[in-house]
């Protein structure tokens, strides 16, 4: 048993010693590995790896949480942008055309322009304790016989009746406050003679009997004594028109001439004046031609402009006023016809409310007919610069259409929700802010291809390049998006609220385009798979860049001279002028019109002289300042008699009625004369018979008889009185406060001016106003001018100020920026020094086109800030990257030179198709801006390496390294791999790809 036992024994110990045998080998073997791997293991590079660690962690973090979050759901991300887009698309007008309503709330009121506090607002508001500003005009010509006809008075008759349906209402049922036209007054003084004899009853005898039948008996008489309508009788007409004093004749009517004759011999225009309520109007019947569904007829029963429009169609469709609107012909006389003659009467709708109505509703519509030309403009220089056309003379159709996708699309969505977040916020906003959109539509595109630029520069997946691009050109735009709105809400701190609006509108908007580009186009490059190559700058940009730091003395002696000569010798002549017609849509039929009526009549500066002083009297009160009314209206004609003599103005107040209305009824042949021997002897009885036992009712004018009263007897005074009691209570209510408030305390001389120059306008409100603030012996107080032309100088004065405080807070805020971001307020002020000659150059780019300083280029300088400082952000930052050596210089201006070329080509593609927007004001901003745009670039381009040579040849150093100087201008964190920023040469050209 023990020998098997050992013979097992042995036999087992032969397989234990073969597996320890096996593992001494292979312990030897990895013993031997381990050895050569530890000689060759480089201690220095595991400690720099291990030191490294915590930031190559820090910058993966920083990746997820920046990178990560914008592109984690490219293909949902843009959808949800684009459908927001949506959304706010409904609200920013581009519909407007179609839907008939307003989405944006446009006031087209000069008056909007005024600060609160300012003295022409609050004398405005004083006007309207009393009176509505609110007025159209219907211009009226007749091409065939005279205004004055009673053929053609009982035209304007018949629209006067439609519109004004219940008269002296205050417009509470029509909507119509007065009217006052050459019709107006002929029936006003046809019916006064009635009028006059129940007035002068009810104030002899009062309310008694007596006072109640007499009355009767005249209103029986009827047409016996006049009625409120157009006398049949010519002679009648002619007698009534007669006795009106010029100054009244010129405002209601003209003989302007036609063609080559400067008179027809007879009056061819005239003016219906037409106050109307602000608000609250509604018809309750519009006359059928506006009876064809459709939006028309809804606005007809809302809207005061559309139902007075339907009107004159209605009239004139039914009474052949011509072949355009009814089915008559226009034939000479005797001329045989199977249509009935034309009267060759027009009317058309003008004045302060269908103009500020035409800016309200159609300055949008029209925008937004041209803003697919700017959309394609600037889409064709996209792909112009990005299908290599330029570069190799193929076309890369694929390519450019990606770009213009990954650059337009955020750019044209920014664009909508600007200008749909003011439409959702009902934000109040003028004409101005038309420019928003092409600026943001030209300006954001830059700042997508900045990111897809860099993009295309680096190697490696998708997301490892799109990374590298935000983390670099992200903040690089980020600085540029700050630099903009700093110049862009400046125009915030003006006085003037619109301005302010198209400021806070820009540099909001400049947000939204930088929100939506770095979260649309990361997406959307990476989605398109953008691939572009790298193509060396031409020859010609290396060659302009060249003279520059070859002759920095030379190149910044010459930018000196021209700056000089700009702001020394342009600027004294740059003309500031503001004309409302400009700010307006041309070829709307309101503004047509207005010119004319400017033209022709001298007028449409709408304009109040506000008198204080009564002039309605009671002798037997405590009071003596109404003891002598008719002095006070002495002095009121004598006002109006110096200012209707100032150059183009028209002057009209309550006495051309007084000089109109006559005084005298012819009652012979009556039961009625004999009462006035009932009367005591005494004023009423004397009263009585100047009215009633006169027979040359010519002659007896109430001015006339008042004057022949006109003495300092007290008996003569209370006859004063009286008659004025009887003559205001004469006048149709709605006429009489026309002119006069309901306590006859204040009263209103009107003024009329043409649309003029500033200057002209200047003069003419000046010399009105020393009139208004001279003395009178009556003792009237006068304010000094009130209305469309105070505005206008009064708002003219704001741009001059308002000019140089947006521009200096513009460029002062810049500058600070600049220095806290670089670090080095030094470099700040370098980088800023091409904003500063662009700026200065305003004066002589203006001065050589004959551009006026107005409402829309006031703007100019304080957008040239946010603009132009982008140029040089990207040059001076590229200089920081690369050292601030001469070849710094060389570099960075021939790599960005192209890139800038690109930007002012889009840019101004973008710009320029604001030319067809059919706004005068519009005009001349838009051209200064793209000259100035390219001056602003070519500075960049020249000014700025020549300033950075000089001083690097004078021994003053620049900057410090490279990855000192980019985190000076803080694109990179502490602890960040400066590669990420810089680029390093084995993931980028030494070339910008563009």
């Amino acid at each position: 048993m023990v020998a098997d036992i050992s013979k097992e024994g042995g036999d087992g110990r032969v397989p234990k010693k073969q597996p320890i045998s096996g593992l001494t080998g292979k312990i030897s073997s990895t013993t031997s590995i381990v050895k050569s791997k530890l000689s060759d293991f480089d201690s220095e590079s595991a400690i720099e790896a291990i030191m490294d660690a915590p930031r190559r962690l820090q910058k993966e973090l920083r990746k997820m949480t920046v990178f990560g979050s914008l592109t984690r759901f490219p293909a949902p991300t843009v959808g949800l942008c684009v459908l927001i887009t949506m959304f706010f698309l409904f609200h920013s007008g581009i519909l407007d055309k179609w839907t008939g309503t307003a989405s944006l709330n446009v006031n087209g009121d000069l008056e909007v322009y005024l600060p609160e506090g300012s003295t022409v607002k609050e004398d405005l508001a004083t006007i309207e304790e009393d009176w509505t500003t609110n007025a159209m005009i219907i211009y009226v010509e007749s091409e065939n016989q005279g205004v004055t006809n009673v053929e053609i008075l009982k035209q304007l008759d018949n629209i006067e009746r439609q519109l004004n349906k219940v008269v002296s209402d205050g417009g509470d049922q029509d909507g119509i406050i007065y009217i006052l036209s050459i019709s107006t007054v002929v029936k006003e003084v046809n019916s006064s003679a009635p009028r006059v004899a129940k007035a002068f009853v009810t104030n002899a005898l009062g309310g008694d009997n007596l006072s109640q039948q007499i009355n009767d008996q005249i209103d029986d008489l009827g047409d016996t004594l006049g009625g409120y309508s157009i006398p049949d009788d010519q002679n009648r007409v002619n007698q009534i028109i007669g006795e009106l004093p010029p100054n009244a004749k010129d405002k209601l009517y003209r003989d302007v001439g036609a063609g080559a004759l400067s008179k027809v011999g007879f009056p061819n225009r005239a003016v219906i004046v037409v106050g109307v309520v602000d608000t609250g109007f509604h018809a309750s019947e519009i006359p059928d031609v506006c009876k064809s569904g459709g939006q028309r007829e809804v606005e007809a029963y809302t809207d005061i402009i559309t139902y007075t429009e339907c009107w004159i169609e209605q009239t004139s469709f039914e009474n052949n006023w011509n072949e355009d609107t009814s089915a008559c012909e226009d034939r000479p006389d005797g001329q045989n016809g199977t249509a009935p003659q034309c009267l060759g009467l027009t009317m058309t709708l003008t004045g302060p409310v269908p103009i500020t109505n035409s800016v309200t509703k159609y300055s949008f519509v029209l925008f937004w007919q041209i803003f697919p030309m700017g959309v394609v403009a600037v889409a064709f220089g996209l792909f112009l610069f990005h299908s290599d056309l330029i570069q190799t003379g193929r076309v890369r159709i694929i390519q450019g259409i990606k770009v213009v996708i990954i650059s337009g699309l955020p750019t044209l969505c920014s664009v909508w929700w600007t200008l749909g977040i003011i439409g959702y916020l009902d934000y109040e906003v003028t004409m101005t802010v038309i420019i928003v959109g092409p600026i943001l539509l030209a300006l954001g595109v830059s700042y997508g291809l900045h990111i897809t630029n860099r993009y295309a520069e680096e190697s490696g997946t998708p997301q490892d390049k799109m990374a590298i691009a935000i983390q670099s050109t992200g903040k690089a735009v980020l600085l540029s998006a700050i630099t903009t709105v700093i110049g862009f809400i400046s125009l915030v701190i003006t006085p003037m609220a619109p301005i302010k609006t198209v400021g806070i509108a820009l540099g909001g908007g400049i947000v939204i385009v930088y929100i939506l580009t770095m979260v649309m186009v990361p997406n959307l490059t990476m989605l398109l798979d953008l691939k572009k190559p790298s193509h060396p700058p031409p020859k010609i940009i290396e060659f302009v860049v060249e003279q520059p730091i070859n002759w920095a003395k030379t190149t910044i002696s010459v930018f000196i001279i021209l700056m000089l000569v700009s702001a020394v010798w342009a600027r004294p002549q740059v003309e500031e002028n503001i004309d409302l017609l400009d700010m307006a849509p041309q070829g709307q039929p309101p503004i047509m019109k207005m010119k004319q009526y400017s033209e022709e009549f001298n007028a449409g500066q709408i304009g109040m002289l506000l008198i204080h002083g009564a002039i309605a009297g009671d002798r037997d009160d405590d009071s003596t300042e109404n003891d002598d009314p008719f002095a006070k209206l002495q002095d009121i004609e004598m006002l109006e008699n110096r200012t209707d003599r100032v150059d183009k103005t028209n002057a009209v107040s309550i006495v051309f009625l007084m000089k109109s209305v006559g005084v005298s009824v012819n009652l012979s042949g009556t039961s009625i004369m004999p009462f006035c021997n009932l009367l005591p002897a005494g004023t009423g009885e004397e009263v009585c018979h100047v009215i009633f036992d006169r027979e040359e009712e010519q002659d007896a004018t109430f001015w006339r008889v008042l004057t022949t009263f006109n003495t300092e007897d007290d008996a003569n005074k209370r006859v004063q009185i009286f008659l004025l009691d009887v003559f205001y209570a004469s006048l149709t209510q709605e006429t009489r406060q026309l002119f006069i408030n309901e306590t006859y305390q204040r009263s209103l001389i009107y003024i009329d001016m043409p649309f003029m120059n500033v200057q002209d306008t200047q003069a003419a409100v000046d010399e009105v106003n020393i009139y208004a603030e001279q003395n009178y012996p009556g003792g009237i107080a006068s304010s000094q001018l009130i209305g469309v032309a105070a505005v206008t100088i009064a708002v003219n004065d704001l741009i001059v100020g308002s000019q140089w405080t947006s521009l200096g807070f513009a460029l002062a805020a810049t500058l600070f920026t600049l220095a806290i971001v670089f670090r080095d307020p030094r470099y700040a002020l370098l980088t800023t020094i091409p904003v500063l000659f662009t700026v200065s150059m305003q004066w002589l780019v203006m001065q050589q086109m004959d551009v006026t300083l107005s409402l829309v280029t006031v703007m100019i300088g304080s957008i040239l800030v946010g603009v132009g400082i982008d140029f040089s952000i990207h040059i001076a930052n590229r200089v920081k990257e690369n050292g601030g050596t001469i070849e710094a210089v060389r570099e960075a201006c021939t790599t960005t030179g192209m890139s800038l070329i690109e930007a002012v080509v889009v840019t101004c593609a973008g710009l320029a198709t604001a030319f067809f927007i059919p706004i005068p004001a519009l005009k001349p901003f838009v051209k200064v801006i793209i000259i100035l745009l390219i001056v602003a670039a070519s500075s960049a381009l020249l000014l700025l390496p020549a300033i950075f040579s000089l001083m690097i040849k004078s021994g003053v150093g620049l900057v410090g390294g490279s990855a000192s100087m980019i985190r000076a201008a803080r694109l990179i964190e502490k602890g960040e791999d400066e590669e990420v920023v810089l680029a390093a040469p084995t993931h980028r050209t030494d070339h910008d790809v563009w």
